[in-house]
């Protein structure tokens, strides 16, 4: 059954983000916690938002900016790794319920004031969104929303937006695996349910490509934010 629910969320996260440019760990870090022992969920979501970053950019790579790439990478290398560093310190009952509390907080972010604030296109805004994204990627897997933000900011085409959060995206996840693997935080036997996550990821690409050009981002993002929430209240209740 567990498997059949990796295929179900990875599906609708993959239709998500190839539509959006973002949400695959979102979603996944939402869902996947509430079935699955959250070492696996963490790991299992890196891998397949790796691979989901590189099927997207095979048709995109043409378009990455790289000037605006390399300043929040190492930055987020190192948030990260203070991030990975916290979460190895702490019991997993704990931290998933501040998983929890961190996608209330972020869904009410998103509804309430995402669209209130721009970031400037400046080395210290470059910095400090790749310093937080890393730590929230080491945390939770979830490392989207800030450079989503710095990104919106800086590229106003749609092309080159989608292509540089992607790029920024495989760098970022391919540093959290090896991190992980090096502090002894990887966990054993996630094949099966990676494998499962892939199958569904394939079909929710295909599925977000066809619906690219008629769908309404917008209302894709306001139904993830209701799921992140109750999702989120779910994890931190411990329900």
């Amino acid at each position: 059954m567990q498997y059949f629910l990796l295929f179900l969320v990875s599906g609708i996260s993959a239709t998500v983000q190839t539509v959006t440019g973002f949400g695959y760990g979102i979603i996944v870090m939402a869902l996947t916690p509430l079935f699955l022992p959250l070492e696996q969920a963490l790991a299992i979501s890196t891998t397949t938002s790796l691979c989901l970053n590189i099927v997207i950019l095979s048709r995109r790579w043409r378009d990455i900016q790289y000037k605006h790439v390399w300043v929040p990478v190492l930055c987020a290398a190192a948030g990260a790794f203070a991030g990975l560093t916290v979460m190895a310190e702490h019991p997993s009952a704990v931290y998933k319920r501040i998983l929890g509390v961190f996608l209330l907080v972020l869904a009410v972010w998103f509804v309430w004031l995402s669209d209130r604030v721009r970031l400037r296109p400046t080395p210290l805004s470059s910095a400090v969104a790749g310093i937080v994204s890393g730590v929230c990627g080491g945390l939770f897997s979830i490392n989207g929303p800030p450079m989503v933000l710095y990104y919106v900011a800086i590229l106003s085409d749609v092309r080159q937006y989608m292509a540089t959060t992607q790029f920024y995206f495989m760098v970022n996840n391919i540093n959290l695996i090896i991190m992980r693997n090096a502090l002894g935080l990887w966990p054993s036997g996630i094949l099966p349910g990676c494998l499962s996550a892939l199958a569904g990821l394939l079909c929710g690409y295909l599925a977000g490509s066809a619906i690219f050009k008629k769908a309404n981002p917008r209302r894709i993002r306001q139904a993830v934010y209701v799921v992140m929430a109750m999702a989120g209240l779910t994890i931190a209740l411990g329900i």
